[in-house]
C-alpha cells in the first residue's frame, strides 16, 4: 500500500497543480464559486487520500473519495459547458481526474 499511496498523492497533487493554473482563467464572478470549489475538492481528496493510508478500516473513507472523486468530475465538466475553459484544459484535466478514478476504483 505504501508504493500505491505515493503513487495516488503524487497524481493528486499533479492535478491539484493543474487546476489551480486553470480555474486562474475563470471568470472574475467565477473564481469564488466554482472555480474554489474545484480548488476546494482537489485538496479534500489530497486530505482523504493520506486518511485512508493511515486508517486501518477504510470503506467509508473510501466512499466519500469516491463521491468527492465524482463531485470533482462533474463540476469540471460544467466548466467546459459554460465555457470557461476549452476542449484541451478540459481534456487535460479530466485525464488527470481518471487517472485518479482509476486508482481508487
Amino acid at each position: 500500500m505504501n508504493e500505491e499511496y505515493h503513487l495516488i498523492t503524487k497524481k493528486i497533487r499533479d492535478m491539484i497543480n493543474y487546476n489551480n493554473s486553470m480555474v486562474l482563467h475563470f471568470p472574475k464572478y467565477e473564481k469564488y464559486l466554482l472555480a474554489n470549489k474545484i480548488r476546494e475538492l482537489g485538496y479534500q481528496l489530497f486530505e482523504l487520500a493520506i486518511t485512508i493510508n493511515k486508517k486501518i478500516i477504510k470503506k467509508t473513507t473510501l466512499t466519500d473519495l469516491n463521491i468527492k472523486h465524482e463531485l470533482l468530475r462533474q463540476l469540471v465538466n460544467l466548466s467546459f459547458e459554460l465555457k470557461y475553459i476549452n476542449l484541451r484544459k478540459h481534456r487535460t484535466c479530466q485525464y488527470h481526474i481518471d487517472e485518479i478514478g482509476k486508482m481508487i476504483g
